[in-house]
């Protein structure tokens, strides 16, 4: 599997295949359908599909909302726009060959938002829309409540907090030590910051100048406990993740230009990348109105109104 290296055509696999076309064997490529019905292709030619894909991740996500077991509902709305411009735009991804040796990595760390991860893989054609919304979270399915490493685009199964970072410097530096250019993502929430082990690996990461290594904080100013401010403060994040040696800065998370543009500038100096998103939980669901709960279970009036204030009628 060969991936574009042309910046001007962006998209999810930069791989130049229409999903028609055969695959290496001589075999049809058959993608996974996605929530609108349509196969998750490297078609985006730039930021101006984006938010369509948006919107039908909130889709899908609510529709998760309404399953028996319910979802992670606030934290996964909050981090949309951060895995649309990750997926959509800049990361290097095929969802036809999810673990090519030269894929890009994206590690969910607070792995408890999988509903929100596995509605943009599903949008982005690594699995199957239906298939998702019948089975999670169910006996037996590989769609867990938090997020598992047997669903095609998942790298690591999380949910214990502090992780995933750790396991991002990992990853990032043994590409370095074998000379290989692939990049690793990885999406923190701002309460997960309170773990000691995210400052130790950013030591590390800074240490050994791991400029492929990207960290997103989803600053959606929610934990499970309440507020992350009452809990404790993650203020001043840009200013500590500079003196920890990072190439900082804070952006409006739900604004997709601003993202794919802070995701794609240059890194200088041999600092690694972290970008603090400002998000709200629930965002996007015009009844949620900006304060999502943590955790919730859709009956389905809530779900009609949902996908009603979505443009969609539920049915």
């Amino acid at each position: 599997m060969t991936f574009s290296a042309n910046p001007t055509t962006p998209g999810l696999s930069r791989d130049a295949r229409t999903p028609d076309e055969p695959t290496a064997s001589g075999g049809p490529v058959a993608p996974a359908r996605t929530s609108d019905g349509v196969a998750g292709a490297a078609s985006d030619a730039g930021l101006a599909l984006l938010p369509r894909r948006a919107l039908r991740i909130r889709r899908t996500i609510v529709r998760l909302a309404a399953t028996p077991s319910g979802c992670h509902l606030g934290g996964s709305l909050s981090m949309v726009e951060i895995l649309v411009a990750l997926l959509g735009r800049v990361m290097r991804v095929d969802p036809r060959a999810p673990k090519s040796p030269e894929r890009d990595h994206l590690i969910l760390s607070k792995g408890h938002a999988a509903a929100g991860l596995y509605a943009a893989l599903a949008e982005f054609g690594f699995v199957d829309v239906e298939t998702l919304v019948r089975e999670y979270n169910a006996d037996g399915s590989i769609f867990t409540g938090h997020v598992n490493a047997a669903v095609p685009g998942v790298e690591f199964a999380t949910g214990s907090l502090g992780h995933g970072l750790g396991l991002g410097v990992g990853l990032t530096l043994g590409h370095v030590l074998r000379g290989e250019p692939n990049r690793t993502f990885v999406v923190c929430g701002d309460g997960e910051m309170g773990e000691g082990s995210n400052w130790e690996a950013l030591q590390v990461a800074s240490h050994r100048k791991l400029t492929g290594l990207t960290l997103i904080i989803d600053r959606n100013g929610g934990q499970n406990d309440g507020p992350t401010e009452s809990i404790l403060s993650q203020e001043a994040l840009v200013q500590r993740l500079d003196a920890f040696g990072f190439q900082s800065l804070e952006v409006d998370g739900h604004d997709l230009p601003a993202l794919v543009a802070a995701l794609e500038a240059p890194v200088v100096g041999g600092r690694p990348r972290a970008i603090v998103a400002r998000t709200r939980k629930g965002a996007g669901v015009p009844m949620l109105k900006g304060k999502g709960p943590h955790y919730a279970v859709f009956s389905p009036e809530h779900l009609r109104r949902a996908l009603a204030s979505l443009g969609e009628d539920g049915q």
